[in-house]
């Protein structure tokens, strides 16, 4: 007889581990992109710093617009004072040769007050182009050479043409840096026009100041209008490059800081604009 205990045992059923269930506010705020209050504040100051800086710098991109829109437009009256200077210089020098030529007795006056006023024209500016760096001391001391000899008596033969040979090497000297310093075939064809008359009419005025007479200082005074109108046609023609030039640093300049300014404006608008995205989540 065989007995048995009851097998009132169930069968094992198989059951899941429990999951821990830990309630995590900081990772939760991190989802929900909810930020703490020391944190919000310091956004909330950055953006209030970045709304100043935006705003500083609109202020400084209209006021220096506005700058070098006024230095362009002082530019053009400046270019007005600088042709009726050169005009009222033209005239005093094409006045006295023509003066001369016609034996006026006042032409000898007209062509002192001439050469005084060119002198002095000269001598101020270049002083102060070497002030600004825009005339080399080597340009400035040849200008002073050439006033220089325009205001020394030649008495003889001799003298008048050592005095002429002079002139004629400072004049080529001018002719040659002219001609070098031309931007473009036309320029320096004019460039290269203007030292050939200037040079002829040296070559005339020696010869003439040379002989020394009635008919010879009509000659010369003639030779002295052919370098007077070529002078005065490169003259304006500088004072419209330097205007040119000018006005065209001031539009480089201006695109260049529109350019400069617009990039870092659309940055600080950007960076404002996610600081304002963060701060929406703030408690």
């Amino acid at each position: 007889m065989t007995g048995f205990l009851p097998n009132d045992r169930r069968a094992p059923q198989h059951c899941p581990a429990p999951r821990k269930t830990v309630l995590s506010p900081g990772d939760a705020m991190r989802r929900n992109r909810v930020l703490p209050p020391a944190q919000c504040r310091d956004n909330r100051a950055k953006l209030a710093n970045l709304r100043n800086l935006i705003a500083a710098a609109e202020r400084e991109y209209r006021q220096t617009t506005l700058e070098l829109d006024r230095l362009n437009e002082e530019g053009r009256v400046w270019l007005v004072v600088d042709l009726i200077h050169k005009t009222a210089l033209a005239t005093l020098d094409l006045g006295a040769a023509i003066m001369q030529v016609s034996g006026m007795k006042a032409g000898d006056g007209v062509r002192m007050l001439a050469d005084g006023t060119q002198t002095f024209s000269d001598v101020y500016g270049g002083a102060a182009g070497v002030a600004d760096g825009s005339v080399s001391g080597k340009e400035f001391a040849r200008t002073l050479a050439q006033r220089a000899l325009t205001h020394t008596p030649a008495k003889g033969a001799g003298a008048a043409y050592a005095k002429g040979t002079a002139d004629l090497a400072l004049g080529g000297w001018s002719g040659i840096d002219n001609i070098t310093g031309a931007q473009g075939g036309s320029a320096r064809n004019a460039r290269t026009a203007e030292a050939g008359i200037e040079a002829a009419a040296g070559l005339i005025q020696r010869t003439a100041d040379t002989v020394d007479t009635p008919a010879s200082k009509r000659v010369g005074a003639a030779a002295q209008i052919a370098k007077a109108m070529a002078s005065y046609n490169r003259e304006l023609e500088g004072a419209f490059n330097r205007r040119l030039e000018t006005s065209g640093n001031l539009m480089a300049t201006k695109a260049t800081f529109q350019a400069t300014m617009q990039r870092t404006m659309a940055r600080y608008r950007r960076d404002a604009a996610e600081l304002e995205q963060l701060l929406e989540g703030c408690m």
